[in-house]
């Protein structure tokens, strides 16, 4: 992974000892978990930083973001705005090439999924062809991220191909009602998108399913197509939860309060 992580910013961010607000942006946002973990957090490791949430309709992001970055330190955002937020802050050059920013310090826009995808697959072999669901912020960071570890045969299946088309990455394109004809092909599997959160599934096939070497879900806890995957016996099935935990702590360490072991035991303990 090239450059390891944001070295920088560790000598910089938080060194003067200031209480901090950060916040996660999104739409909509009420399930996230990341409040809880960070505040807690924070509380474990004798920090006196704040960590809140902004629900922010679409409609209202050119506004509510200026105030947002007037107001906090740090923010971290989620669907449907890490692309929207690009215009508004620095962007990093990896953020720039994924063209999505999901973490925030003092105007300077980072990626921090790529590197969370990255280092939750160490140790797997990512067999080709590889399928991406998606074609959102969540998907630009996982083919960034595939891309960096060598994969080249990369499907992206989505409902709209002008916006697949918009991902500009080397990929092949397939329209969301060839989904299950195109994993029956393929031998790794990534669902970027939130399909799953409600219970929903894919149209995937169970003989599709079956016949893959990898499933990885971006959803940080147990999708329906997580559960199927298992059940099938597929060799190795990543739900989001791993790359939530790498992402975070990739956050911290921009915003230069992290502390490795109180982080390790209150992320546990929260998506426990």
């Amino acid at each position: 992974m090239r450059g390891g992580v944001f070295p920088e910013l560790l000598r910089t961010a938080g060194e003067s000892g200031d209480i901090m607000k950060f916040c996660i942006i999104g739409y909509p946002v009420r399930h996230s978990i990341s409040p809880r973990l960070y505040n807690e957090y924070f509380k474990r490791a004798g920090m006196n930083h704040s960590y809140g949430m902004e629900e922010i309709p679409p409609e209202s992001f050119d506004t509510e973001i200026r105030r947002i970055l007037e107001e906090y330190d740090g923010f971290n955002a989620t669907i449907p705005h890490k692309e929207r937020v690009m215009r508004y802050v620095e962007p990093s050059e990896d953020a720039q090439r994924i063209k999505a920013v999901n973490c925030v310090f003092r105007g300077k826009g980072y990626n921090t999924d790529w590197v969370g995808v990255v280092k939750s697959l160490e140790g797997v072999e990512v067999k080709e062809p590889v399928v991406v669901v998606g074609a959102g912020g969540a998907a630009r960071a996982v083919i960034y991220a595939l891309l960096q570890m060598g994969v080249k045969d990369i499907w992206v299946v989505n409902r709209t191909i002008e916006r697949a088309k918009a991902l500009d990455f080397p990929v092949k394109i397939f329209s969301l009602d060839q989904l299950d004809e195109v994993v029956k092909k393929a031998k790794s599997l990534f669902n970027t998108t939130s399909v799953g959160m409600k219970g929903e599934k894919l149209t995937v096939s169970e003989a599709s399913l079956k016949g893959l070497y990898l499933v990885y879900d971006v959803v940080y806890f147990e999708t329906p197509l997580v559960s199927d995957a298992k059940r099938l016996g597929v060799e190795h099935v990543v739900k989001g939860n791993l790359m939530f935990y790498y992402q975070a702590m990739e956050n911290l360490k921009i915003w230069g309060i992290y502390d490795e072991r109180s982080f390790k035991e209150v992320f546990e303990e929260v998506l426990r």
